[in-house]
């Protein structure tokens, strides 16, 4: 083996060490033997970043790494509002103390949120190292949507993120998404889709309308935007013979204005044997459990038939 070639080895190896995981960050296989999995959700932390409570959001970020065995936890997803101010480099510095204790040991997608967007557009979105390793068959226009993908044993789960103000913008290019993966259980990130009543907002009215009702693989759609906790579940009949196909929830979680009452953590745990999702509410900062009263005024409640 020549010296150069050598060398070339070795700082191959070198950086697959340092960074075990990066390449499965969009696309990943899971192997384990496990009959459930987690998708960890966090949502509109821009209360925490302009407050600059680093050691809150390092707390949720220390509590993922440390239940990703135990929960089996596959992705951490964001439904945007991040930061109070998108163009503050110091509150993104903020945010990623929640980050770094997972970051490229458990995959994460975000959607930008109109707090991160509302003076430079997506500039300082787009230029975030985990927008930028997206790899570009994955996502369009710099960041502004993306999706992934992940399978657990026999059922495939795609995760579609966009970001605020462009939804309708870029409906066509989810219905292209969703049309090349039909055979993958699909999950929406958005940031604004219900409104405080728990109606649909403007803008989720024509997602529901343009991109949910016509791909039957939309089984889930997650929100932030409003401080509000809220859920609808639509029955849709797919095929046109007048009974309902297929049950979509919907749910909102946010939980921005809290002030020291903060820290929320959300995580959906799948059961993939009779398909339904257990939803938990905690914040290791508070190490109090939330209850949402579209449920029974549960802290932990289970959505049947949902996947």
């Amino acid at each position: 083996m020549k010296p150069r070639f050598s060398q070339l080895i070795i700082v191959i190896l070198f950086l697959v060490a340092l960074f075990p995981g990066s390449a499965l960050a969009h696309e990943t296989e899971q192997t384990d033997d496990g009959d459930f999995f987690t998708i960890v959700w966090v949502s509109d932390t821009q209360d925490m970043a302009y407050r600059n409570r680093r050691d809150v959001l390092e707390k949720m970020g220390q509590w993922i790494i440390r239940n990703r065995d135990a929960l089996r936890i596959r992705y951490v997803v964001q439904t945007g509002d991040a930061v109070d101010n998108g163009a503050s480099p110091w509150q993104w510095e903020a945010y990623d103390f929640l980050l770094r204790p997972f970051q490229g040991k458990i995959p994460y997608i975000a959607a930008a949120g109109n707090h991160e967007v509302k003076k430079n557009g997506f500039l300082e979105f787009s230029m975030r190292d985990d927008v930028r390793k997206i790899p570009r068959s994955h996502t369009i226009d710099r960041g502004k949507a993306a999706f992934a993908t992940f399978s657990i044993h026999d059922r495939k789960f795609i995760i579609v993120s966009v970001g605020y103000g462009v939804e309708l913008e870029y409906a066509g290019w989810m219905n292209q998404v969703l049309r090349m993966h039909k055979d993958h259980t699909a999950i929406l990130i958005l940031h604004d889709y219900l409104a405080v009543t728990g109606n649909f907002s403007h803008t989720g009215k024509e997602v529901f309308k343009q991109v949910v009702v016509p791909n039957p693989n939309v089984r889930l759609v997650l929100c932030g935007h409003v401080t509000s906790l809220k859920a609808r579940a639509d029955e849709i009949d797919d095929d046109g013979d007048g009974t309902p196909d297929r049950v979509v929830n919907q749910l909102l979680y946010d939980y921005q204005h809290f002030k020291d009452d903060c820290g929320q953590i959300r995580w959906l745990r799948f059961d993939l044997n009779n398909r339904s999702i257990t939803v938990t509410t905690y914040s290791p900062h508070t190490e109090r459990y939330y209850k949402d009263f579209n449920f029974g005024n549960q802290a932990i409640f289970t959505i049947t038939d949902a996947f």
